[in-house]
């Protein structure tokens, strides 16, 4: 059993050595390359933690109606500061100082600055201040549309990178089927090149026959031909790859191909083009985000209105303070900000008087609502331009793909009968050479009306923002 298990190995390693890579990479249908984007890309995971910054922008602005304040806690070293009477003396009853409490050792003419420095203890401070708005002129429920309407805007710039990245991962999938198609052609190109020389080499070595050295040396040309572009499709092909792996990101994996299916063009509903306009201006997230971000610049106008009128609050604070090496006068009229408790509410207005700034924000930020309006009016015009451009190639392409359907099958025809009166010397290496040549030529018109129409298909998906197939 282990030893076969070794041989197992033995034979995969053989085979990674003299396959290709692309024949041994997972082959991904469209459905899950577009998947992996959606997760992996590194530029839809950015528009995603954008918008989730904007909700949270959101809650912000909601909390703005909670109190909000301060609180301060402080521990610092003071000296010991005792009371005296009129005659300067100081009595040891600590009670019985803070009664006929008349000034203290730590006045000026005790040489307080001197004093101060020799510290005795420690005092603490701890304040607590709250502020609850009551109402406030709309300001917070203007500043909450702003930040929703923002919400919106991020979502549908994620929604419109989103659709390009797609896009872009149907091109990468269809041109890597193409360049695939165009290959598979042209190495059966070769197949037909190879028995054709073999049969001329044959009668220019034996004598007999019609084949000429200039038969040969047309072959040859004709070989280097095919040989060029089938350089050009593996080129195409591994561009195609790379842009793939580009597209899903860093964790996608390393060898990756497409499936096996059909190249084929799309079924497309036939539907007018004022129908796919229609949808434009109801689907495409780009039309959404400028109606949004218009809303979102006129709340924050009418913000900036409403910062010109007051807010009406409710002020409470609470306040601790001791220092035990600090006497306390018994007098509601002595100030003593080292020992005491209180504290209090109040219903209170505060305005800040700085209304040419104000009005000039709100000046400036009306006139970003107004540009934003002509951009989406812009705009629009710009997203009806590109649904007509995609549905006359889309239109042009399905005319197309049906008129080289019938050269392609010509010139398969051609080339079968060719090849047959060739291989019974009833025609020349010119005959088939020509045959061959028109029968690429329209093989390849085929695959690129294919894949123009496929693209097509994906480009007005993009420019309606639906799915078009």
């Amino acid at each position: 059993m282990i030893a076969r298990l070794f041989r197992l190995a033995a034979l995969f390693g053989l085979l990674s050595a003299v396959l290709p890579s692309s024949a041994l990479a997972r082959k991904y249908t469209l459905n899950e390359l577009l998947e992996i984007a959606r997760t992996q890309n590194p530029g839809l995971r950015a528009g995603d933690a954008a918008t989730r910054g904007m909700q949270a922008q959101v809650s912000e602005a909601k909390r703005n109606w909670l109190p909000q304040g301060d609180l301060t806690s402080f521990v610092a070293p003071v000296p010991r500061v005792e009371c005296e009477d009129s005659m300067g003396n100081v009595n040891s009853d600590q009670s019985m100082r803070e009664q006929n409490c008349i000034q203290t050792n730590a006045s000026p003419s005790h040489g307080a600055l001197n004093y101060l420095t020799n510290f005795a203890g420690a005092y603490s401070r701890t304040d607590l201040k709250l502020v609850q708005p009551i109402w406030d002129f709309g300001k917070i429920s203007a500043g909450v549309s702003a930040a929703e309407a923002g919400v919106v805007v991020t979502t549908g710039r994620t929604a419109g990178a989103r659709a390009d990245v797609e896009l872009n991962v149907r091109k990468a999938y269809w041109g890597l089927k193409l360049a695939r198609e165009l290959r598979s052609m042209l190495e059966e190109g070769e197949g037909y090149l190879d028995t054709a020389q073999k049969k001329i080499e044959k009668q220019l070595a034996d004598g007999d026959g019609n084949a000429t050295v200039t038969d040969k040396l047309r072959l040859r040309t004709v070989r280097t031909e095919i040989e060029v572009r089938l350089l050009e499709a593996k080129r195409l092909e591994a561009i195609a790859r790379s842009g793939l792996r580009a597209l899903l990101g860093f964790e996608s994996p390393e060898e990756l191909d497409v499936d096996d299916e059909d190249f084929e063009a799309l079924e497309v509903p036939a539907r007018p083009l004022g129908y796919y306009e229609e949808q434009a201006r109801f689907s495409r997230p780009e039309v959404r985000t400028l109606d949004y971000a218009v809303k979102a610049k006129r709340a924050l106008a009418d913000l900036e209105h409403r910062k010109l009128y007051p807010d009406l609050v409710l002020i409470g604070q609470v306040s601790f303070a001791y220092a035990p090496t600090i006497d306390s006068p018994a007098s509601a009229f002595a100030s003593n900000p080292f020992n005491g408790y209180g504290g209090g509410v109040a219903a209170a207005m505060r305005l800040p008087l700085d209304f040419g700034p104000k009005l000039a924000r709100g000046a400036r930020t009306r006139a970003e609502a107004e540009e934003i309006e002509e951009r989406r009016l812009e705009a629009l015009g710009g997203v009806g331009f590109e649904v007509s451009k995609a549905y006359l190639e889309l239109s042009e392409a399905q005319t197309r793909l049906v008129e080289v359907n019938k050269g392609e099958k010509a010139g398969k025809a051609w080339v079968a009968a060719v090849t047959q009166n060739f291989a019974l010397g009833l025609a020349d290496a010119r005959d088939f050479s020509d045959a061959l040549l028109q029968s690429f030529k329209m093989r390849t018109f085929a695959l690129q009306a294919v894949y123009d129409l496929n693209i097509s298909t994906a480009t007005l998906s993009r420019a309606t923002g639906t799915n078009v197939p």
